[in-house]
């Protein structure tokens, strides 16, 4: 027969004990040695956080957790058969939380605030996340949710670089306190039809790249777009932004449908900001100051330009804008900096064109005597 030693423990060290299990299980509850023993076991079962790496790549398939209000990183990374998680009272999920749990499908979490980099990262399986509470969506948090077709974060202001990118089933994406979207963040969303950002004021770079079907894109609030925001939305037609001042680098280049787009707060245009947008006919910027390089370049279509405060147009900004037969320069107060005549090359406004470019009568002259304007000269016309 095994022996055990056996130890003897005060009242006043249980006591002590007890009142520890009490503090780490919220101080709720009133204990005593004599239901300490319940106690430790509950709290061993439902802790109020989940520790790092607790279930990393085990077998656990559904687990619910009443107490936990934090979940630490990496805890049930890879946990490859995991298909349902419950956790009433988490308000923080942790990075790599739940990265590839390729076969999670149910998550609820109706109080959690922060979900953390890479979180759900690659769960495959997950097709619905819903998030009554998360006010900041981490970096890489939902990216590669292959399946995720329905999202539900209505009280979220910050959306991480990359949250969203590659969940080519998601359609839908509505953040009505949204006010940052992070770069990459809806990267390769193909499936991805409407989109609601009625207080963002920040996108990011890339931030919808080739989200090839999405027709519409209206920011009422958004001030500044990034480099490459929505190139390759091929389908995406109609573009409103009220509000913005600055267009990055490529923002809308290889928008093809792209037929409407008005931004009248715009002061600046971005290099190649809207190149090869095939199916702009008329655009009009009332407030933009600075064309960049090649900012509409092969706008094939385009017919009529308006740009009545513009102090500054850029390499190729026009070349192979093959029907430009206007350009409206009619309200500046200075002749605008021309940097190179190949803004307007394979156009009817280069010099060999029949196309007009109308400036204020009294600035006519000097725009003729001016540096690169001198070799347009046949094509200005004062108003």
């Amino acid at each position: 027969m095994p022996t055990y030693d056996k130890y003897i423990i005060s009242s006043s060290t249980m006591t002590s004990l007890a009142n520890a299990v009490r503090i780490l299980n919220g101080g709720t509850a009133s204990l005593t040695p004599a239901n300490m023993i319940t106690q430790i076991n509950s709290y061993a079962n439902d802790p109020p956080f989940i520790e790092p790496m607790k279930y990393i790549s085990s077998n656990i398939t559904n687990i619910t957790r009443n107490r936990a209000s934090i979940i630490k990183c990496y805890a049930f990374e890879y946990c490859s058969t995991l298909s349902v998680a419950s956790f009433p009272n988490c308000i923080d999920i942790n990075e790599y939380a739940f990265y590839y749990c390729t076969t999670l499908t149910t998550i609820s979490f109706p109080k959690c605030t922060s979900i953390r980099n890479y979180a759900f990262n690659y769960c495959t399986a997950l097709t619905t996340a819903s998030f009554p509470s998360c006010t900041s969506i981490g970096n890489s948090a939902f990216s590669g949710c292959t399946a995720l077709t329905t999202i539900s974060f209505p009280n979220c202001r910050d959306i991480g670089n990359s949250a969203f990118a590659n969940c080519t089933a998601l359609t839908t994406a509505s953040f009505p306190k949204c006010t940052s979207i992070g770069d990459y963040a809806f990267f390769k969303c193909t499936a991805l039809t409407t989109i609601s950002f009625p207080l963002c004021t920040n996108i990011g770079g890339y931030a919808f790249y080739y989200c090839t079907k999405l027709t519409t894109a209206s920011f009422p609030s958004c001030t500044s777009i990034g480099n490459f925001a929505f190139i390759n939305c091929t389908k995406l037609t109609t573009v409103s932004f009220p509000k913005c001042t600055i267009i990055g680098y490529y923002a809308f280049s290889d928008c093809t449908a792209l037929s409407t787009a008005s931004f009248p707060s715009c002061t600046s245009i971005g290099y190649y900001a809207f190149f090869n947008c095939t199916s702009l006919t008329t655009i009009s910027f009332p407030k933009c100051t600075i064309i960049n390089n090649g900012a509409f370049s092969s706008c094939t279509r385009l017919t009529t330009v308006s740009f009545p405060s513009c102090t500054s147009i850029g390499y190729y900004a026009f070349n192979y804008c093959t029907k430009l037969s206007s350009l409206y320069l009619n309200q500046v107060t200075s002749v605008t900096r021309l940097n190179a005549v190949n803004a307007f090359d394979g156009t009817p406004l280069s010099a060999g064109g029949t196309g007009k470019i109308y400036v204020p009568s009294s600035l006519l002259a000097s725009f003729k005597a001016a540096t690169n304007w001198s070799i347009l000269s046949a094509r200005l016309v004062g108003m």
